[in-house]
């Protein structure tokens, strides 16, 4: 029971976060703070969008979280997939190693980039916001 108290407290504070954004909409001004790299240099980052997207997908919204930051719904994905893998080899006592080949990182890094460029790109406002 006591290798459950690390993800206890982690999965306690996600779904606390989780009700704060599932309740308090992106969509309306002073619930979030705007994206310091949009307000400095008008640029989408890869993470514009993330408030919406994790609001929509709370209220069963998927094509509006899809929307919002395309790029969210698939990492959430396999970070849950992650975390539940983590907490069942917990729970059986085993210990969790992530690692990845070095191909992931680099194909991650680079699918960011391209997206981030891509989503400032004319002509492919789908990506945006």
């Amino acid at each position: 029971v006591a290798r459950l108290g690390l993800p206890a407290v982690l999965t306690a504070g996600g779904l606390a976060g989780m009700l704060y954004t599932r309740s308090v909409s992106p969509y309306t001004a002073g619930g979030y703070p705007l994206c310091p790299i949009y307000a400095l240099t008008g640029l989408y980052c890869p993470g514009c969008g993330t408030a919406r997207c994790l609001h929509s997908l709370l209220n069963g919204d998927v094509g509006a979280a899809f929307a919002a930051n395309p790029l969210l719904p698939p990492l959430l994905l396999l970070l849950a997939l992650g975390f539940g893998r983590w907490v069942w080899l917990r729970w059986k006592g085993e210990r969790f190693v992530l690692n990845p080949p070095n191909w992931v990182a680099i194909a991650l890094a680079v699918v960011t980039l391209l997206y981030t460029i891509a989503r400032n790109l004319p002509g492919l406002e789908l990506l945006r916001p």
